[in-house]
């Protein structure tokens, strides 16, 4: 590679790995206090089963299962079209959107984790108001496994009342 390349792809991956210093409006999301960035991306490729997405700043393709794309209303994708990616602070996709959809239907869930599968799908809350038991999208699955039963902890829970971010609560 030549070193005059370095620089530019050097602060890409800078702003990309800290997202305190990129500027992007949509840093904050409706939960400042949950780290999530929103990236500009377009649909490359569209296959039977997977949504092929590229997003800006060179970063690396990203794919969407047809079937969370369904459950986040976004069956109807065109080669060209304009979303928004929401990754959180592990550089997990959480969300998209299409560019101009209203950003809407977010919801938190603070309670102590009574259960989780084995397999991550499905997880069982004490809440104040009582117990609750949600669907669990398979990115957001891998968090569950540093938690134990009992731990109090925050779900982020998407349109579809699918659970597609888990924090600790301290």
């Amino acid at each position: 590679m030549r070193p005059q390349y370095l620089w530019p792809i050097s602060a890409a991956i800078l702003l990309w790995a800290n997202p305190a210093f990129a500027d992007h409006p949509g840093q904050s999301g409706p939960f400042p206090h949950i780290s999530h960035l929103e990236v500009p991306s377009v649909v490359t490729k569209i296959h039977p089963s997977m949504i092929f997405v590229q997003p800006a700043y060179g970063l690396q393709f990203r794919t969407l299962s047809a079937i969370k794309a369904e459950r986040i209303g976004l069956s109807d994708l065109k080669v060209g079209e304009m979303l928004t990616l929401v990754v959180d602070e592990g550089n997990i996709l959480i969300d998209a959107h299409k560019r101009d959809a209203p950003r809407h239907g977010h919801r938190l869930i603070v309670g102590d984790l009574h259960y989780a599968d084995q397999s991550w799908q499905e997880i069982q809350l004490a809440t104040p108001e009582g117990p609750a038991r949600f669907d669990v999208d398979s990115l957001a699955g891998s968090k569950l496994s540093v938690l134990q039963e009992g731990s109090p902890v925050e779900v982020e829970l998407d349109e579809a009342n699918v659970v597609i971010d888990v924090h600790r609560v301290r």
